[in-house]
């Protein structure tokens, strides 16, 4: 039998077919110039082989007949052993292609008998099975394939041994010398494979011309570029390290560097994402896609048609369009090596990655992001790390890579910012002096829980102040209903917050009562006041109230913040001095847990630490545990006949509609709040819903609570919520 008589896919489509669709995936990436930095002549050579190969090992009798029945043809009753087939696909290498292939690596300048072994690594890896090989059973396959077929094939090869061996990160000599060409060949033969299965593109070109697009619109708003925007674009094929203040301008900076080139555009939290994506979109269109964890729901409102949605969709996770916006845990957390890692660093090989904001992530976080920025930086990618306050160590150890440009500090040349220290808790009667001395103004309020936002708001309502509070424990459709009332707020108006308004918002608030926090974070809130505007008042326009740490901060750098801006009490602050209080707080640090955090993660990351499982690593970058989706006992008796409707075609098995699922789920979403119950809510009584799809989704009936839309969900029974923000 001839190669193309052999099926790869249970649609009909052959082997032979189907290596081609994977040629033309690879003439994709080539035609773009997207891999012109590592492949020559004989890197194609490989690569070429490896895609020829990789599915040969569906050669067998076994897998041919499971999609002959499918297909309705003539197949063979025996029953043989199920063996993946990637593990057979080596036996398919002849003595002669060996040699051909070992005389290719060898003019690249590898060791040939090495190289070559970690070639059929490559093969065997590019499916992920949570079991080892049974090399008798492999045996006994290929004896089965000789005798069907008539072929005369070989294997003398230990896949157990090579998977053993080369996947794991413990030995780092090994893991090290191999990782490029990891990245390279298993990354591109990965972004082929799903490519070609998918019928989809794995690199999606530029709609129109960026350039001419982002020029249009910066005249079109009569602006003209600063210094340091224009000089983004004359560093356009190196990476940047951009500390500027809020307002300056760092995202317009950010598209100039792009420069039409490939990009991901990450952040911290969903609300920030939601909100850069529009931005970009507004300008550059359908070139730019949303990814966290709720696009797939915001996609399906987009499409009518199932097949349109599910390829839109399988190319914004297969990271194939030009410009992504993304929540940072669905790229960083490849930094984890969870199995399948290496098409997102293949694709960021050769992309620009910007991280806006480092400083509102978690040390350990920032830890991730550090490791993943040099080793992607090591594979030829870009970065653009940009923010208005960054914390020492973390320019050190970037500033010091390769083609790295450290810029001058873009600080606002007027000063925003005059503040008062006050050393009682905000809910006092000098904060109800304040607010009262005020209304005319947009006040915004910023405390470190939602425990502490919830007091608050209570204690202000007692004074007859009325103000609004946004937090993350509200439900999905009372949420998006905050967010679209922050961002449209207008004085008169008072809000009370706590750290979700810290990164990436455009509000501006013309007085500010606050927390106080450790210094990044303190600084950040300080962005959300007089964001663009010169402050001339003699009046403070910031006060910042005493408080405690908890379990947010750590203590040493809290403490040393409350100290060191007493110094400054009654001062007008310029950019220069903010930057100044940053070294002084972060100086000598190395003992504090901040620090420790950092340092622990980096040193386990670069030790070699792999999660199993993506899940896994994405736990391990927001450091979340025991998360649930929570129904709150009084929305669901009140929503209770449309929550079961959602939930029973949910439940249904013969709705396979993807657009309708996801419509469903967005449905559902409206009702519920992401909650971490662990330890601290260890005494929370919650009711399981009598449902497949909760019982997957891990979503509960939370009960012992109360809640509102004025304040969202409150604890009645619990006392500690330190660490809930």
């Amino acid at each position: 039998m001839k190669d193309e008589e052999f099926f790869a896919k249970s649609n009909g489509e052959t082997i032979e077919e189907h290596n081609q669709k994977l040629l033309i995936a690879f003439n994709n990436l080539k035609s773009k110039n997207l891999l012109i930095q590592w492949l020559n002549t004989d890197n194609e050579k490989i690569i070429r082989e490896l895609i020829y190969f990789h599915d040969k090992g569906k050669i067998n009798p076994e897998f041919q007949n499971r999609i002959r029945k499918i297909l309705k043809l003539k197949y063979d009753n025996r029953k043989y052993n199920k063996i993946p087939h990637e593990w057979l696909s080596p036996a398919f290498i002849s003595e002669e292609k060996e040699k051909e292939i070992k005389n290719t690596l060898n003019k690249l300048g590898l060791d040939p008998d090495q190289f070559f072994t970690y070639f059929i690594f490559i093969i065997l890896s590019h499916h992920h099975r949570d079991y080892l090989p049974d090399d008798n059973k492999i045996i006994n396959m290929i004896n089965e394939i000789k005798t069907m077929y008539s072929l005369n094939i070989d294997y003398k090869y230990t896949p157990k041994y090579l998977l053993m061996t080369y996947n794991s990160s413990e030995n780092r000599d090994l893991w090290n010398k191999y990782f490029p060409y990891r990245i390279r060949w298993l990354g591109l033969l990965y972004k082929c494979d799903y490519a070609a299965s998918a019928d989809i593109e794995p690199e999606i070109s530029y709609n129109g011309n960026y350039n001419q697009t982002f020029n249009e619109w910066i005249n079109k708003n009569r602006w003209s570029l600063k210094d340091f925007q224009i000089k983004a674009n004359n560093n356009k094929d190196k990476s940047i390290i951009l500390i500027a203040s809020t307002g300056m301008g760092k995202t317009e900076a950010a598209m100039n560097w792009i420069n039409g080139d490939k990009a991901f555009y990450l952040l911290g939290i969903r609300i920030a994402v939601n909100e850069m994506y529009k931005r970009f979109h507004k300008i550059f269109n359908d070139n730019v896609v949303l990814l966290h964890g709720e696009s797939s729901i915001f996609y399906a409102d987009l499409y009518d048609d199932d097949d349109e949605y599910e390829s839109a969709v399988t190319k914004i996770r297969q990271l194939s369009y030009p410009i992504t916006i993304a929540t940072a845990d669905q790229i960083i957390t490849s930094v984890f090596k969870f199995p399948g890692f290496e098409i997102v660093y293949f694709t960021c090989s050769y992309s620009k990655i910007i991280i806006d904001e480092i400083q509102s992530f978690s040390p350990s976080s920032i830890a991730a992001i550090v490791v993943f920025l040099r080793e992607i930086h090591s594979l030829g990618g870009k970065f653009m790390l940009m923010t208005a306050t960054l914390p020492p160590f973390v320019q050190q150890e970037l500033s010091s890579l390769k083609d790295v440009v450290v810029f001058d500090k873009q600080l606002m040349q007027f000063k925003r910012h005059r503040i008062k220290i006050i050393s009682e808790d905000i809910m006092s009667e000098q904060s109800i002096e304040i607010i009262k001395n005020n209304m005319e103004k947009k006040i915004l309020l910023i405390c470190n829980t939602v425990r502490k936002a919830q007091n608050l708001y209570d204690y202000l309502s007692s004074y007859n102040i009325n103000a609004k509070i946004i937090h993350s424990r509200f439900i999905g459709i009372h949420r998006k209903c905050k967010e679209r009332q922050i961002m449209r707020s207008v004085a008169p108006c008072i809000w009370i917050s706590t750290q979700i308004v810290e990164a990436s918002l455009d509000i501006d608030f013309d007085l500010l009562l606050t927390e106080c926090a450790s210094i990044e974070s303190l600084l950040q809130r300080f962005g959300r006041c007089f964001r663009k505007r010169e402050y001339l008042l003699s009046n403070p326009n910031i006060y910042i109230f005493r408080s405690e740490p908890g379990n947010i901060y750590d203590p040493y750098l809290f403490n040393k913040t409350w100290e060191i801006i007493q110094k400054y009490d009654g001062s007008t602050l310029s950019e220069e001095e903010k930057q100044n209080i940053i070294n002084r707080v972060f100086d000598n640090i190395e003992n504090t847990k901040y620090y420790e955090d950092y340092k622990m993660q980096k040193e386990l990351l670069e030790l070699g630490y792999r999660t199993r499982t993506r899940e896994d690593a994405e736990r391990d970058f927001r450091q979340i545990i025991n998360n649930y989706l929570v129904i709150p006992e009084k929305i669901y008796d009140l929503y209770e006949k449309k929550i079961s409707n959602i939930l029973e075609q949910l439940d249904d098995k013969d709705n396979k509609n993807k657009i309708s699922r996801e419509k469903l789920k967005s449905s559902l979403a409206e009702y519920y709040i992401p909650i971490n119950i662990g330890r601290v809510y260890r005494k929370i009584s919650y009711i399981k819903i009598n449902s497949n799809f909760c019982k997957k989704n891990n979503i509960v009936i939370i009960s012992n609570t109360d809640y509102n839309f004025e304040k969202g969900l409150s604890f009645t029974d619990i006392k500690s919520e330190e660490n809930i923000i």
